[in-house]
């Protein structure tokens, strides 16, 4: 395989603020070629070789201006990742999607109770209790998830500690961060400066329809719905090039495995408990970028 087949752009993060929307966006632009996958996670492990990861952008034409990838869990390991990245792709350019981490909590929570990664009758109070105790060592037999991953979400929305490893690795200029919440008030102006960003065109986003990827919701039957995540996930690489067709195929699915979209609002103690815990990350956050965070943030 060719080095023009690896990436020279990658979306490292993070989960649940965006991501899927901008790697679906950037895929049909004219300038853009994207991997058939979206979360390839090559870098959370150790040991694959370069002509492995190259397989991933074979289809890629040679006068392709951006060959990308997205992984968001890159950001939240970047102890590990950022070494391994930096040793492979040292020129590579990176965007970071940051989004207020009390509410990304609380959406990651919902989106993997809709992906039956957390159980469905374990409370978003509870969640966060089992998960204060593990960021301190102190988790016991009162667990309910088998994944530690999902008990780690809480400490990765300590942003501005993950960042510096990237920077520390990587040219300053080459590590773009922007916010969810400029993406949901102004989608085309997030687009356009991210066009800028990579040196294409930003003429694709005048009269472009953005339709919002990856929205959790409920299912009615557990069972089914592990039905469809099966073949979601074997038909990725099909549904990727059509996004068209994944939209009318899963307006299908909500229509009689739909129990409800999006999911209610986040109680006050709990939101004041986490405001809390973030209050030095995302003090380090704003030292860290020198600008001021996104209203709403604390």
């Amino acid at each position: 395989m060719s080095a023009d087949r690896l990436p020279n752009f990658i979306i490292g993060g993070t989960e649940k603020s965006g991501t899927t929307s901008v790697f679906t966006y950037l895929a049909q632009h004219p300038e853009v070629c994207a991997s058939r996958e979206k979360e390839l996670q090559f870098f959370r492990s150790s040991g694959g070789t370069a002509s492995e990861y190259a397989a991933h952008f074979g289809h890629c034409p040679l006068d392709a201006k951006v060959i990308m990838e997205a992984s968001t869990a890159y950001l939240g390991e970047a102890q590990d990742v950022a070494p391994r990245m930096a040793a492979m792709l040292p020129d590579v350019k990176l965007l970071f999607i940051l989004r207020e981490p009390a509410g990304r909590l609380y959406s990651s929570f919902n989106f993997h109770q809709s992906q039956l990664n957390i159980p469905s009758d374990m409370p978003f109070d509870d969640y966060v209790e089992q998960s204060m105790a593990f960021d301190k060592g102190k988790l016991n037999g009162t667990r309910r998830i088998a994944d530690d991953w999902q008990y780690k979400v809480l400490g990765m929305g300590r942003y501005a500690e993950s960042l510096a490893l990237f920077y520390e690795h990587f040219p300053k200029e080459n590590v773009k961060v922007m916010f969810f919440e400029q993406l949901k008030a102004d989608t085309a102006g997030f687009m356009r400066e991210l066009s800028e960003f990579l040196g294409i065109g930003t003429d694709t986003w005048e009269g472009f329809e953005f339709h919002k990827e990856n929205v959790t919701f409920s299912p009615r039957n557990e069972f089914v719905q592990r039905i469809a995540l099966w073949f979601n996930h074997r038909g990725e690489s099909l549904l990727r090039r059509n996004p068209a067709l994944k939209r009318k195929l899963v307006g299908v699915y909500k229509s009689f495995n739909q129990q409800s979209s999006g999911y209610d609002s986040m109680t006050g103690e709990v939101r004041q408990e986490l405001q809390n815990y973030y209050a030095d990350a995302n003090a380090s956050l704003r030292d860290l970028l020198g600008r001021e965070l996104p209203e709403g943030w604390q």
